[in-house]
């Protein structure tokens, strides 16, 4: 059985990990971002508003951390030797990362041994830390983020460890990182908002995929993607579809439908 290390999601595509010089500049002749839209067919990453949804992720996120007991913390999440309480670290290293380019300090940034040391590091050091103290690390980091995000503009492009990169989709970039880490700490949410959940994340995760270049043949609907791969085709639910594009089987609770990701990864 493949064994699932403790990994940040997909960081190659959420937070542009790979080292570049500084910058931060605004896109002149960018319109103005519309609200998003509640459709997978319908997502425009490019124009569509990504704070509301970011936002939701994050307040959902909160609501459920706060309400965590002790044993809460200690839970295993589902980045294998990773507990709850070393997801929020790791979300912590993510914000430390996201500071840095604000504040035009990525090449200040300890990157010795590459990402997995990077993100092994930032969970390690925290280890010492309480429940409390890891939480108000994160809200903190984060919460100036997003102030300082707000202040930008959603038309500013800002450094990235790539160089230049809107804003607007580094913001969903943020976003779906989030609702994976939520996932992978099994946060709860109503039936109808995961629906919503999941057409966004589909929609953007084609996106993102398909930015890094990956040859992914799918059309989606509201409801379902039809993937092509290596000469069949198959239907996938929502859910299905956005563990196959994170790699991420073991948070589905159908046998089958993990079976399914594995063999499409």
């Amino acid at each position: 059985m493949r064994s699932w290390q403790p990994r940040p999601p997909l960081q190659k595509r959420t937070s542009r990990w790979r080292r570049s010089g500084r910058s931060r500049d605004q896109v002149s002749q960018s319109p103005k971002p519309r609200q998003s839209q509640g459709s997978a067919t319908k997502l425009d990453p490019r124009h569509d508003d990504p704070f509301p949804v970011y936002d939701r992720e994050i307040e959902r996120l909160k609501r459920y951390l706060h309400g965590l007991d002790e044993g809460g913390w200690s839970h295993a999440s589902h980045c294998q030797g990773w507990s709850v309480k070393d997801v929020v670290a790791h979300l912590s290293t993510d914000e430390v990362y996201n500071q840095a380019s604000l504040d035009h300090t990525l090449d200040a940034l300890p990157w010795t041994g590459g990402l997995n040391s990077w993100n092994a590091r930032g969970v390690k050091i925290r280890r010492g830390l309480s429940p409390l103290e890891t939480l108000q690390e994160w809200e903190a980091r984060q919460g100036r983020v997003r102030e300082a995000w707000e202040a930008l503009g959603l038309n500013a492009r800002i450094e990235t460890s790539v160089g230049r990169y809107p804003l607007i989709l580094q913001v969903w970039h943020l976003a779906r990182e989030y609702a994976i880490h939520a996932d992978d700490i099994e946060v709860p949410m109503p039936a109808g908002e995961r629906r919503q959940q999941l057409r966004w994340r589909a929609a953007f995760g084609l996106f993102a995929a398909r930015e890094e270049g990956e040859a992914i043949e799918a059309t989606l609907d509201d409801e379902w993607v039809s993937l092509r791969h290596d000469g069949r085709d198959d239907q996938l639910d929502l859910e299905t579809f956005v563990a196959y594009l994170t790699d991420r089987p073991q948070q589905l609770k159908d046998p089958k439908a993990r079976a399914l990701v594995r063999r499409l990864r």
